[in-house]
């Protein structure tokens, strides 16, 4: 009797090998003399990245997957370390970018989550021993007069590290204080009314001067002094505001008004803004830890003031770290690496133009800032619901820079207009079909709609993706990546 050869699937006999579907098993990576006794030639290429934070399994192969800003960007596989993350509610987009957190802290590169509305990440940052720092009506206060706390570095600086970090303070302070302006008139008669020439000319002589004035004080001086000494009008601000006629007092009065009273509007404690922006910073960045700004006491609030507490914190954690890299250049500190988290994006840009135009600013310098960033939105579509075609096209910048784009369940609408129609992004049949596969529950059953959960794609470039799925460990099931806790009995 002739012998069945086998094939693929094995022999189909009693005892046999026969198999209906090829099973995954774990792969071990090492070097040719540590893997069976060593072996010449390879017999197969390792064509998963293993560089960076663990991040799920591929849904082809069962391999791991690693992936992060940080380690991509200082292996070279990408060129600058930023990464987009979307997909439809309640898919898994928090869990996956706090995995993130976790790992990059065990890399020993520090996160920093400049707005945290639900909030997602304050459990795992003081599980880290990170610094939650909570910002709400009567829970705290940020300066926007010392955005980073910069007032204090600058007293160990001098010569030229000195004279750059004061130059960055000036210009971080004034930005952010125009972004606040224009937020707090958006409820006026005026709304959408920006700073004019005039009123930021007097906003930057002021802060200069109130500065020499105050650079000795041992704490920063905030909005009500800034107010005060605009309604003084010393020689400086009235040629920086009726620069022909200096000493018209009229004149002077007249050009500052509006200033002095959305100033006014800041620096009341009773206001608007309440006691966000009138006092001094209840407590100060510590960049020696992951970082996280819970500010969801104002998630039910309005957009102006989710935005303008988002620019805030936004500018201050990036002036910690502008500040903390003078003092490692200056051999007073050691030098780190950050990523910046930012989540619920098109609250804060659909607030305020400048809100784009900072954001811009980010997305184009963070290589040289020395600092990586993640950014969270639901779809494309939320980049361009803004109030100009210049602001959209500037938001969708923000992902096409974005290195790694990470694509969780989506419509085909939203793939096939926005991501490769707006975006360029190429997607081919396939990938479609799981993006869209994994946003439709299988059925009207308990749990149906989990399908898609924890399950992301990842795009680089023109490469196709890598589909994986999340697997978390039992620390991430023990509570901290819950975002429903308000729904449990």
């Amino acid at each position: 009797m002739a012998r069945p050869v086998p094939s693929w699937r094995g022999v189909q006999r009693r005892g046999g090998g026969w198999a209906d579907l090829m099973p995954t098993v774990d792969e071990f990576f090492g070097t040719s003399t540590q893997v069976c006794g060593g072996f010449w030639p390879f017999g197969t290429d390792m064509a998963l990245p293993v560089e960076g934070v663990p991040v799920g399994r591929s849904m082809m192969t069962g391999a791991g997957v690693c992936c992060d800003p940080i380690s991509w960007f200082k292996a070279g596989i990408i060129e600058q370390p930023s990464m987009f993350v979307m997909g439809l509610p309640a898919i898994g987009k928090s869990t996956f970018v706090r995995r993130q957190e976790w790992g990059l802290a065990a890399l020993g590169v520090n996160a920093i989550i400049p707005g945290d509305l639900k909030p997602d990440y304050a459990a795992l940052t003081r599980l880290l021993g990170g610094q939650v720092i909570r910002l709400g009506s009567g829970l705290g206060s940020i300066n926007p007069i010392d955005p980073g706390d910069v007032h204090q570095v600058l007293k160990r600086l001098s010569g030229r590290l000195r004279d750059d970090l004061l130059a960055d303070y000036h210009e971080r302070r004034a930005a952010l204080l125009e972004v606040l302006l224009t937020i707090a008139r958006s409820g006026r008669a005026d709304a959408g009314r920006t700073v004019s020439d005039v009123e930021s000319n007097v906003l930057s002589t002021a802060l200069k001067l109130l500065y020499e004035r105050t650079r000795d004080w041992p704490c920063p001086p905030v909005i009500s002094d800034l107010r005060d000494l605009i309604r003084d009008a010393p020689p400086e601000v009235r040629a920086a505001a009726v620069f022909d006629d200096p000493e018209n007092d009229d004149a002077v009065a007249m050009a500052t008004r509006d200033l002095l009273a959305s100033l006014h509007g800041l620096s009341n404690r009773i206001g608007r803004f309440g006691r966000l922006f009138s006092e001094q910073t209840t407590e100060a960045i510590d960049l020696t830890r992951p970082v996280d700004f819970d500010i969801s006491a104002l998630a039910q609030g309005g957009d102006d003031v989710v935005a303008a507490v988002l620019a805030a914190t936004w500018s201050a954690a990036f002036a910690a770290k502008n500040a903390q890299d003078m003092l490692a250049e200056a051999g007073l500190a050691p030098r780190r690496n950050n990523v910046i988290i930012m989540d619920e994006m098109h609250r804060a840009l659909r607030a305020s133009p400048l809100m784009v135009d900072r954001l811009d600013l980010l997305t184009r310098l963070n290589r040289q800032w020395g600092v990586g960033q993640i950014m969270i939105t639901h779809t494309f579509a939320d980049l361009l619901c803004l109030g100009t075609d210049a602001q959209n096209a500037k938001a969708r910048g923000f992902v096409e820079r974005s290195k790694i784009k990470v694509l969780g369940a989506l419509s085909r609408t939203e793939v096939d207009r926005y991501l490769r129609g707006e975006s360029g992004l190429p997607i081919s049949m396939r990938e479609e079909d799981l993006l869209a596969d994994w946003g439709t529950p299988t059925n009207y059953a308990s749990g149906a709609s989990f399908k898609g959960v924890g399950k992301f794609l990842v795009k680089l470039g023109g490469l196709p993706g890598i589909p994986i799925d999340v697997q978390m460990c039992e620390l991430e099931r023990s509570g901290f990546n819950d975002t429903n806790t308000k729904w449990r009995s």
